[in-house]
């Protein structure tokens, strides 16, 4: 039982998410808070999703909405709300700090486990929340308006952008959506060329069985889509759709695609195809902004598509346990350094 002085959490069944997210109309859901997500993270080892919660006041009144998992991983468990909570209004200070203070009462003991820290998401900063020390995340992203007309979105690409995909499309290079056999296909096709993506730009990439389960476990939501020159594949993309958004998710190209410029003929169609879908926007999810510069290599590459740059609500931990955050944070920052 909470205290008065904090919010009260509820979970809730798929079909009252459903009515709470009608009821943050015109807000955008993003497909990461939806129960949906949570059947591709519950298929990934180590991930136990825990559902979707309604954080309301003292007097009823829906405060937040949101959907975590459960990441079990070797010394230590953590929860992560991706891309939320989602706020009924644009909280302030005193409102982050009480919800802070609601989750830590409501899941310091989950599903057996003590987590070490939440990873959320604020458009506002309190005192108990901080920058995370590990994984990339983004502050800032690209996002294309696909309500404007084709001659538009055209009009917003950069000089150079718009150079690349008439040059691409002069080329012999066919684009087209995966599916069928989506999983032999990545395997076989486009594993191998994100790994040489990888190594090329210096991130790291997530076992081949994350892109499989996400192809797999959504499949009304994410699609693949693959450039082939000359009968082979040297670039691709999955994207997701939720809720008239569509997101650049993953991707990569081969060295052959940078001379081909593929990835733009790639790209430029996926944004046709998503517009004709009924998408009202296409997000490159990510750049290096203010706070995070680990997107530093993909940026220029994505800013070619739009200037049209959007601040996102920076992604922060809470502590639940201070004192093992603290090690593990500077066991992970010692470990970076050494790297280097």
């Amino acid at each position: 039982i909470l205290m008065p002085e904090n919010f009260t959490i509820t979970k809730i069944s798929d079909a009252e998410f459903a009515s709470c997210a009608a009821a943050l109309s015109p807000l955008k859901i993003p497909l990461e808070q939806t129960p949906l997500w949570g059947t591709f993270d519950a298929a990934n080892r180590g991930r136990i999703f825990l559902g979707s919660y309604r954080i309301d006041a003292a007097d009823g009144r829906l405060v937040a909405l949101g959907s975590a998992t459960l990441y079990k991983q070797k010394g230590r468990n953590w929860i992560w709300f991706k891309h939320g909570p989602l706020f009924a209004s644009v909280p302030n200070t005193e409102v982050i700090q009480k919800m802070c203070a609601s989750f830590k009462q409501y899941f310091s003991h989950t599903e057996g486990s003590s987590p070490v820290f939440i990873r959320l998401s604020s458009p506002t900063h309190a005192k108990p929340l901080r920058l995370p020390y590990e994984h990339t995340m983004y502050d800032e992203t690209v996002i294309v308006d696909l309500e404007k007309s084709e001659a538009d979105i055209l009009a917003g690409m950069s000089q150079s952008g718009r150079r690349s995909l008439r040059s691409a499309l002069k080329r012999d290079i066919t684009i087209e959506e995966v599916t069928k056999v989506k999983a032999s296909v990545f395997e076989s096709e486009c594993y191998p060329i994100l790994k040489e993506t990888g190594s090329r730009d210096g991130f790291g990439i997530h076992p081949l069985s994350l892109y499989i389960a996400l192809l797999n476990e959504l499949p009304k939501n994410a699609r693949l889509y693959i450039a082939k020159v000359a009968g082979k594949t040297e670039a691709w993309a999955i994207t997701t759709e939720y809720d008239e958004q569509a997101v650049y998710y993953y991707g990569g190209s081969s060295h052959t695609a940078r001379t081909t410029d593929a990835a733009y003929k790639l790209h430029w169609e996926i944004m046709k195809e998503m517009k004709a879908r009924g998408n009202t926007t296409y997000d490159f999810m990510g750049i290096a902004g203010k706070h995070f510069k680990g997107l530093e290599n993909v940026t220029q590459f994505k800013l070619k598509f739009s200037k049209n740059i959007v601040r996102v609500p920076i992604t922060y931990d809470l502590p639940l346990q201070q004192l093992k955050y603290i090690l593990l944070s500077t066991a992970v920052k010692t470990k970076r350094y050494l790297q280097f």
